[in-house]
């Protein structure tokens, strides 16, 4: 049934999409726009309604049909936002870590990182960047790109390529066009592409006849170096917020892309391309900064933080940065990053800076540096006693420290008590989970194991001949 409703709708949006032009036509001959074809358009591209031929849009044809395409060229060096896109070709070779990590193999239900020999490493002439502007959100097959926005390099430009079908009818002509354009292509570049757009298109492909015949392109899909990045230090990880924020991009007046769709069908409705011309824009940007996200993270991984990469002034940032470093294999630049934060004040009054204290203090003691670990678990620890909703991984870190690293149970103990305090003190605050139960539990048990260790204790009799301890200068009880 639902295929039936589909075909319909489609029939109704041809009739429309037929009216529209003809209207576009008649509306055109009022105009005076019905004589000879602009110069240097193709045979028929006068028949196109004035808001495509002003945005440079073409009418491009091929055995399968025909569809409607504009080209920007970008001849190098060009400079968008900080990024000037001709440094791809220094730096893409060095995004090869983030695609072994992104074109995984699977495992069961796991994702784990390719070998690094089976990947291809990225060059400037194999990306293909990719956005889409499509009729819906999901990736089923009611969801249509009517939009498709390519970048590609040459050995002197950056070219942006935009496709849009008219009607359902033109899709098949539009695809046929893409296939041409994946040839040397070894990396889809998106912003979470490889979980829509690319499905998307997959679907479309399938839905038009075709089939896979080999492997898909590998994914640099940015939109998780972003969200490793920045997810905590920027309001949301958009792409405009992000190239906005942390790229120097301003695009000033912006149709959103959540519009594109009511805009899509606005024209569907009445032929008039003017309804489109902020999409086409919107999409041009959006691959355009696609290009310099490649540009930004490639200068990371070329250790040119501090250089052509501003260091974040936010702590969190630091610490993000530098724990993506160390997953990419930049181990120095990420202790780089640890050594600036190992050197921060006492944490502010808000405890917005206690994740990435706990985080980083995990790395130290993963890489054995204890002495930095735990100042930080200390710097935390200060902070829960005198906090309305505390964490006590810091005391727990530290009650572990001086019962197994220095043998210090009484101070280990003190650390597991108020470990136990804090955690009553939520409890009372928020109804009992069974996990916060057992956490409890486990304390209490802690906390007996190390009084049994204290009791015995080794004892020597002082010079008044009262009994203390011989290492902690605890008195004997009984």
């Amino acid at each position: 049934m639902s295929g039936l409703k589909e075909r319909l709708e489609r029939l109704r949006q041809t009739a429309r999409a037929a009216e529209a032009s003809r209207e576009a036509e008649a509306q055109a001959e009022r105009d005076g726009d019905s004589g000879a074809a602009v110069a240097g358009t193709q045979p028929g591209e006068d028949r196109l309604h004035p808001g495509f031929r002003r945005l440079g849009v073409t009418e491009e044809t091929n055995e399968a049909g025909s569809f409607l395409l504009r080209r920007i060229v970008y001849p190098l060096p060009y400079k968008h936002g900080r990024c000037g896109l001709e440094e791809l070709f220094g730096v893409a070779p060095l995004l090869h870590p983030v695609a072994c990590r992104q074109n995984g193999i699977r495992r069961g239900s796991r994702r784990v990182p390719a070998d690094p020999g089976e990947t291809p490493v990225p060059q400037a002439a194999g990306l293909l960047f990719l956005d889409t502007e499509t009729t819906g959100l999901g990736v089923g097959a009611g969801n249509v790109p009517f939009m498709i926005g390519i970048g590609r390099y040459t050995d002197r430009a950056f070219v942006v390529e935009q496709t849009l079908i008219r009607h359902p009818g033109e899709e098949r002509a539009m695809l046929t066009w893409l296939l041409t354009r994946f040839q040397g292509v070894t990396h889809l570049v998106t912003y979470n592409g490889r979980s829509f757009d690319w499905p998307v298109l997959a679907n479309r492909f399938i839905l038009n006849g075709w089939r896979r015949s080999g492997p898909e392109p590998g994914h640099l899909d940015f939109l998780h170096p972003a969200r490793a990045l920045w997810k905590n230090t920027l309001p949301t990880c958009r792409l405009g917020t992000v190239e906005e924020e942390r790229l120097g991009i301003v695009r000033g007046e912006d149709v959103p892309g959540s519009l594109a769709p009511e805009l899509y069908m606005r024209f569907l409705s009445d032929g008039n391309a003017e309804h489109l011309s902020g999409v086409y824009v919107h999409n041009e940007k959006d691959v355009l900064t696609l290009a310099a996200l490649a540009v930004h993270f490639g200068h990371l991984l070329a250790g040119r933080l501090g250089d052509a990469v501003p260091v974040p002034d936010d702590a969190e940032e630091r610490f993000r940065t530098g724990a993506w470093l160390e997953q990419h294999g930049r181990s120095e630049d990420a202790m780089r990053m640890y050594d600036l934060l190992a050197a921060e004040p006492e944490p502010a009054e808000d405890g917005s800076e206690i994740g990435w204290r706990l985080a980083l203090a995990a790395r130290y003691k993963r890489l054995g540096n204890l002495e930095s670990a735990l100042a930080l678990w200390q710097q935390a620890a200060a902070f829960a006693e005198s906090s309305r909703l505390p964490r006590i991984e810091a005391h727990l870190e530290l009650a572990m420290y001086y019962e197994h690293k220095t043998k210090d149970y009484g101070l280990a103990l003190r650390y597991a008590n108020t470990a136990l305090e804090l955690t009553v003190r939520r409890l009372s605050a928020f109804r009992a989970s069974s996990a916060a139960q057992e956490e409890k539990a486990r304390l209490v048990r802690r906390i007996d194991r190390l009084k049994r260790k204290l009791d015995r204790r080794p004892v020597v009799p002082d010079t008044a001949g009262s009994e203390v301890e011989a290492i902690w200068g605890w008195r004997q009880n009984g």
